[in-house]
């Protein structure tokens, strides 16, 4: 088949890992498949490996998994900082995600997907998973965006595992910061500064372009202006924003949290979702909980469901939270975390989050905007990333006007419109 070149995995690499206690399995056979949709996923190789063996007794078993590796393109990986993405996943799935899921498994299951190895092994950096597919788990169209029932299961998992931060923080302050002082944002950085203000800045252009075209009726001329004020600074705004790390609420956080990145499953009579896991860790960073809030909402739903149902959630979100809270250990008298304890309380009441949502608002406006092009994209008129990669290094010039959809522009005028109404755009000089 085309893909055995790109998504082969050697049966002989993946029995020592076996053998190194990863867990026990004697691989007799391998059949290799993509892991993830065209167009879903640049910033690595994702595979589907079905093993076939015998395991401790000797019983035949047949075994699904997805394998994660680097991209092959050097120019690429470079470019959009695969290596550090890919080792900032390594280092959530060792130190932070175990921290996390203590505080969570015994009664509620695991946040993610379990992890059976994030390493090295003879080709390079690897990621074991489970497959959650073999556990009836699907992912949703991102085309139509999620809907109430979606959001809210979203909304109650990202509390639970921003509860299990939190928990983690008050059992063991100095494990826990210990633990994510291992992530490193890989965007919102100053190595990254360059490239990603770049993107960003070209994305914003894309989309300015887009409004101009589509403001035949003049609705849309005060949107742009303020956008366009809003422009200049917006990265290193966001960056200032993000690395802010020292307010009493600061939790590990997903930091890519958007529809491509979640699994759902359903009820079988109902058809409800019941379950959500996510997955893909390389933006894991230690920050303000509202990013991964504004995150999911700008990318993952579509106005009509944010002007009925966004407090609604997030007062789902912040309940959970407390919740979660309540559950764990209070601080001892003397802990330095006593005099804390409240003010993390506070931090997640609805006003407090509804509060510093309108503060940060803005990130939720450049993260759409730099994230719809792959949402709206055209299957059929994928660009070539390793061409980009090798003919641009700066970022300015990564531009995909031709791939650009009517559903783009119809969701960026939507959001623009929405942002405009709300007053999210008037910023205090």
């Amino acid at each position: 088949m085309a893909y055995e070149s790109v998504f082969e995995e050697d049966i002989e690499k993946l029995s020592k890992l076996f053998e190194a206690g990863t867990f026990r399995f004697r691989i007799l056979s391998a059949r290799c498949s993509p892991g993830s949709s065209s167009g879903d996923n640049y910033m690595s190789v994702v595979k589907r490996i079905v093993l076939t063996g015998r395991d401790s007794d000797e019983n035949e078993k047949s075994i699904s998994l997805i394998v994660k590796r680097q991209i092959a393109s050097l120019s690429r990986r470079q470019l959009y900082r695969c290596d550090e993405a890919f080792s900032n996943e390594i280092s959530a799935l060792k130190e932070v995600v175990p921290m996390l899921e203590r505080q969570t498994q015994a009664t509620t299951g695991l946040i993610f997907p379990k992890c059976y190895f994030a390493g090295k092994d003879e080709a390079g950096d690897i990621i074991v998973l489970e497959d959650l597919k073999e556990q009836n788990f699907s992912m949703r169209n991102r085309l139509h965006g999620l809907d109430f029932e979606h959001c809210q299961l979203v909304m109650k998992e990202l509390a639970r595992l921003h509860g299990a931060s939190i928990g983690a923080k008050l059992g063991d302050f100095h494990e826990f910061r210990s633990k994510v002082k291992s992530l490193r944002d890989i965007v919102y950085c100053e190595e990254a500064r360059e490239f990603y203000s770049n993107v960003l800045d070209s994305a914003m252009d894309e989309a300015l372009n887009s409004l101009r075209t589509s403001n035949t009726d003049g609705s849309l001329t005060e949107a742009i202006r303020l956008i366009e004020l809003i422009q200049p600074t917006l990265f290193e705004k966001l960056k200032d924003n993000i690395s802010s790390q020292y307010a009493p609420h600061t939790v590990a956080c997903h930091g890519d949290l958007w529809i491509n990145n979640m699994m759902f499953k359903d009820d079988s009579e109902t058809g409800k979702p019941t379950a959500v896991k996510f997955f893909d860790l390389q933006a894991m960073r230690y920050t303000s909980p509202i990013f991964d809030i504004l995150h999911f909402i700008y990318t993952s739903t579509k106005r009509d469901m944010r002007d009925v149902y966004l407090t609604q959630i997030l007062e789902t979100y912040c309940k959970r939270v407390n919740l979660h809270i309540d559950q764990q250990n209070y601080p001892n008298e003397g802990d330095d975390l006593i005099h804390e304890f409240d003010a993390i309380k506070e931090s997640f009441s609805l006003q407090s989050i509804m509060e510093e949502f309108k503060e940060k608002v803005l990130y939720g406006l450049a993260v759409a905007i730099w994230i719809l092009p792959a949402v709206t994209f055209d299957v059929n008129n994928l660009p070539n990333l390793d061409l980009l990669s090798e003919t641009n290094q700066h970022g300015k010039e990564l531009k995909c006007t031709q791939k650009l959809t009517p559903e783009y522009h119809s969701r960026i005028r939507d959001l623009a419109l929405e942002f405009y109404q709300n007053g999210f755009l008037n910023i205090p000089e």
